[in-house]
């Protein structure tokens, strides 16, 4: 390697050599910087020049910390540490992923920290034991989705929809589902496509993780404003916030009584600041939007903390729903 290659070069190792073996608690001094150079790169290079490569990089805007000590690190990354661990976190508690691509994606996350700080994700090789999907073709599914998306084409696939029957479970594997796709949705662990099935005139929700050998095809997508009551368009965040359990259903607006204090932190975790909270005659109450088939099984699921006031005919079938759990339990 020529002298000017290894000038070159110098600063680029010396900056990799910094995101991977420094932090604030790791703090590399200018001969051991040196000795790395030689250990991972092969390269020799003069004290100097790695204080000159330092100075280079906090010109060009690199957050380089100098210590009293005589050593360095890098104190700003691409990602802030709390950021990773977010990112993590959110791999590790995804039922989408497989438990050998949540490791994978683990591993190019935390490559954002250095190599002490990435110690602390080693829960992840516990990613086996979380119940998850077994299906590995699930970012070919997003890389094609999104092409199909951006295409405005419709796709092609089978849904792995999981029955105990053999006959129904075979009937299910043999068909073909042609689909409208609209929005990708991450809902509660799971990542749901939002579009219009092709024998319908509605929206429907398909998980990710159960679809299998799409493919684009060469028709083009209905325009999502010629959907039966999506004519102005599809605005995601309020279809997300509506629709907690991604059923397909028209929505409603409601109310819901609260029983105590304790439920008004239920209701912003399931509908956030779209809920409207109030007090009257020192009773608290809820206005929410919400799917009215998910609303009834929120309501039974907390059927402990709300009583939902309106509209009625959504209340009635919470009251035939309540029926029929007595007769298998009572």
């Amino acid at each position: 390697m020529s002298y000017l290659n290894n000038k070159k070069l110098s600063i680029i190792y010396i900056l990799e050599i910094l995101k991977e073996y420094s932090d604030e608690n790791h703090a590399l001094t200018q001969n051991e910087i040196l000795k790395k150079l030689y250990s991972i790169y092969g390269m020799e290079c003069e004290r100097k020049s790695v204080g000159a490569n330092i100075d280079s990089l906090i010109e060009a805007g690199y957050e380089i910390v100098k210590c009293e000590s005589g050593g360095c690190y890098l104190a700003a990354r691409e990602f802030e540490q709390s950021e990773i661990s977010f990112l993590v976190d959110a791999v590790f508690s995804s039922k989408s992923i497989d438990s050998k691509k949540s490791r994978d994606l683990e591993k190019k996350i935390s490559a954002f920290s250095s190599v002490y700080s990435r110690k602390k994700y080693n829960y992840i090789y516990k990613s086996d034991e979380i119940s998850r999907t077994l299906n590995k073709q699930l970012f070919f599914t997003i890389d094609i989705l999104h092409d199909a998306i951006e295409q405005k084409k419709q796709v092609e696939f089978y849904y792995d929809r999981p029955y105990v029957s053999k006959e129904n479970k075979e009937k299910q594997q043999s068909k073909k589902y042609i689909v409208n796709p609209y929005f990708l949705v991450n809902n509660q662990g799971r990542y749901y496509l939002v579009c219009n099935y092709h024998c319908f005139d509605d929206i429907a929700n398909y998980k990710l993780d159960q679809i299998k050998d799409i493919k684009i095809l060469e028709t083009d997508a209905k325009p999502i404003e010629k959907v039966k009551g999506f004519e102005k368009g599809l605005n995601i965040a309020k279809y997300a916030n509506e629709n907690i359990y991604m059923f397909s259903a028209d929505s409603v607006d409601a109310t819901v009584k609260l029983s105590d204090e304790y439920s008004v932190g239920i209701v912003t975790d399931w509908f956030g600041q779209n809920a409207k909270i109030y007090q009257k005659n020192s009773e608290i109450f809820a206005d929410i939007t919400a799917n009215e088939k998910a609303l009834i099984y929120w309501a039974l699921q907390y059927g402990e903390h709300f009583e939902l006031l309106s509209p009625e005919n959504t209340r009635e079938k919470i009251k035939t729903a309540i029926e029929n759990l007595k007769k298998k339990y009572f």
